[in-house]
């Protein structure tokens, strides 16, 4: 099988998975109401399908390590959740929706977790070489959120099928130029069992305090455009808003390896919780204010881009090689499916078809200052060179 070198197929695997994120993170709510749902109906969607992602990234991950072929299990991921995303292109209400995006949904998680332990095995856990390449990922989301909002502009919200599916399919041929990863030899020794591991108490206030903070997350991917709609921001002001995030991001990737160097786990983390707790206060009070808007959206650098790769690089770190999949996995499904499930069901309650918004975004900043506190719990461990 025809397959290049591991940095520029992991480039473009990134870029690929990002890009389908990219049309799918911001477009989906405005997507959702233009099919004539309500704020309430879009939450439980929300809520339902990335429920999905708490059982998984696990499933898949203990596929990958019985078989020792993830890349085998990213390239099946990606094929099933392009066949899952093809429900969107009927319009039968609610239900059938629900159904095909729970799909997709689970068929995804198969692909993340899987990438992140293949970059970190190729790139033999080297942190900066892991946030340059990551950095791809986030070109690819700003490339297609920008184009999103050109798209929105002119055919409206029903771009987002065959938008989304072509990215699908573009993912799926870009996971067939990876080169395999000797996960035998990666996945030989595991001296502590996984259980034991995640009973660890700095394990667990390092997950509820990333817990909290993936809710507080919850209203600003399910409902930043329609905001940002309500205050009267055109598609494309809405997709420059959500690039000037992600411009922000991509620095923070391709110098986070540095910044993190010698750095507790204690002090990043804290103070990347501790900029979104402004993040979010900024929207919930000030974001009819452009310039104040555009300032939230530039502290994405420290609230995502910075506190993901701490948190990428301690699991590496806490999970000997042989558990790193199950770690990465169990991150992915507690995280980005527990936390955002939860996140979106009480933010469609609380938003309340845009009445609510100033409120929503008060309540996530009390999720973040809670994530804060409990970081500053976390052992001042230096991170090794």
């Amino acid at each position: 099988m025809f397959s290049i070198s591991a940095r520029p197929a992991l480039v473009l695997a990134y870029f690929t998975y990002f890009g389908v994120l990219g049309i799918f993170v911001p477009y989906f709510g405005l997507f959702l109401d233009g099919r004539g749902l309500n704020s309430a109906d879009i939450g439980l969607l929300l809520a339902i399908v990335t429920a999905s992602r708490i059982v998984g990234p696990s499933v898949w991950a203990l596929v990958a390590e019985r078989s020792g072929k993830p890349l085998t299990v990213m390239r099946v991921g990606a094929l099933l959740a392009a066949i899952g995303w093809l429900s969107s292109f009927a319009d039968y209400g609610f239900w059938p929706l629900l159904c095909g995006f729970a799909l997709f949904s689970f068929f995804w998680t198969a692909i993340l977790p899987q990438l992140e332990v293949s970059a970190f095995a190729f790139l033999n856990d080297d942190t900066r070489a892991y946030g340059r390449i990551r950095t791809a990922g986030s070109v690819g989301y700003i490339v297609l959120v920008m184009l999103g909002g050109w798209l929105f502009e002119r055919y409206g919200s029903e771009f987002l099928p065959l938008s989304a599916l072509l990215f699908l399919l573009l993912l799926l041929a870009s996971l067939f130029l990876l080169p395999k990863v000797s996960v035998s030899a990666e996945l030989s020794t595991a001296t502590v069992p996984f259980s034991k591991l995640i009973k660890n108490s700095v394990l667990l206030r390092f997950m509820l305090a990333a817990l909290l903070l993936q809710m507080s997350f919850a209203p600003f991917y399910g409902f930043f455009t329609l905001y940002s709609r309500d205050l009267g921001y055109s598609g494309t002001q809405t997709g420059l808003f959500i690039g000037l995030a992600v411009a922000a991001e991509i620095l923070a990737f391709y110098f986070a390896g540095s910044l993190m160097r010698n750095r507790s786990y204690r002090l990043l983390l804290s103070v990347c919780y501790g900029l979104t707790v402004l993040r979010w206060s900024l929207l919930a009070g000030m974001a009819d204010n452009v310039w104040w808007l555009c300032f939230s959206m530039l502290l994405h650098a420290g609230s995502f881009a910075i506190a993901h790769s701490c948190a990428m690089q301690f699991i590496q770190q806490f999970f000997p090689k042989k558990l790193r999949s199950r770690g990465q996995a169990m991150y992915a499904g507690v995280i980005f499916g527990g936390g955002g499930a939860i996140g979106a069901y009480f933010s469609g309650v609380l938003w309340q078809n845009g009445n609510g918004a100033a409120l929503t975004f008060s309540i996530a900043a009390l999720l973040a200052l809670a994530a804060t506190l409990l970081a500053l719990t976390l052992p001042g461990i230096k991170r090794p060179a």
